[in-house]
């Protein structure tokens, strides 16, 4: 069966629509083919996974997680993506490669100023997702760091309510078919979304995925995973891929033969 991306025209960033690199990249689902029209990626222009750098607090308190996420993703999914993954400040420019954008720390940041919240907003206009990720550090503030976030919010999308992202959302169903969220800790059954365009362009958790998927140079896990053990941490991977893949493409079908997989391990 074949997946189709909506071809809709955005404004053209360094030469590239980020439509078009969504559906060349983003159509490559388990099972799936990439249809005739799909925009064709050289290694050039792999997927990557850009973590936000920002000011006055810890932009990266889990600085092996994406990098294993990427790799998780490469290992499971047919999707070309670099195994390195950047990290770039707000701006239009440096984010328009990618359709995903992560955002984690620990305690409180300093306000962003207008052009990188324009940077931004111009992101999440152009179809692109943001993942909010809270760590919780023993010397941190996830409280902090989720006030700045929430006046963040408010800046660049002004207006805008959270929703509740349930069990039974697209997102739990894109690759792997999950009935909760979960991370290194538990958190709750759920996550929270700012929409855009019918879409879920902000997604925040509680969870602290990024302490989940986190594994030294050596190969061993950072951290313990609170209560699940292994069976918490590959959900949490699980539950990863599938945010991965709703930001590549997030008008995927929602029909029963295209979730291949079963539920959480």
């Amino acid at each position: 069966m074949t997946h189709r991306c909506r071809q809709t025209e955005v404004s053209r960033l360094e030469g590239l629509t980020r439509r078009s690199f969504i559906c060349g990249a983003g159509a490559l689902f388990a099972g799936t083919m990439i249809p005739s029209n799909a925009f064709a990626l050289g290694a050039s222009s792999q997927i990557d996974l850009v973590q936000i750098v920002y000011g006055g607090g810890n932009w990266q308190p889990r600085p092996t997680a994406l990098r294993r996420l990427a790799w998780e993703v490469h290992k499971r999914t047919a999707v070309d993506i670099t195994l390195d993954p950047s990290h770039s400040k707000a701006s239009a420019n440096l984010l328009a490669s990618s359709p995903f954008a992560y955002l984690s720390g620990d305690r409180p940041f300093t306000p962003w100023e207008p052009p990188l919240q324009d940077g931004l907003s111009r992101f999440l206009r152009l179809g692109g997702t943001l993942v909010i990720d809270p760590a919780f550090t023993p010397d941190g503030d996830s409280k902090g760091f989720d006030k700045s976030v929430d006046e963040l919010i408010s800046g660049v999308i002004p207006h805008s309510s959270a929703v509740p992202i349930l069990p039974g959302h697209l997102i739990f169903r894109t690759f792997y078919d999950l009935s909760r969220a979960v991370g290194r800790k538990e958190g709750s059954v759920g996550l929270v979304g700012h929409e855009m365009g019918g879409r879920a362009a902000i997604i925040r958790t509680n969870h602290d995925m990024g302490g989940a998927w986190a594994k030294d140079n050596l190969g061993n896990w950072e951290f313990e995973v609170i209560p699940g053990g292994e069976r918490q941490r590959e959900n949490a991977f699980r539950l990863g891929v599938n945010i991965v893949m709703y930001a590549l493409c997030t008008d995927y079908k929602d029909e029963e033969p295209h979730r291949r997989f079963g539920q959480g391990a």
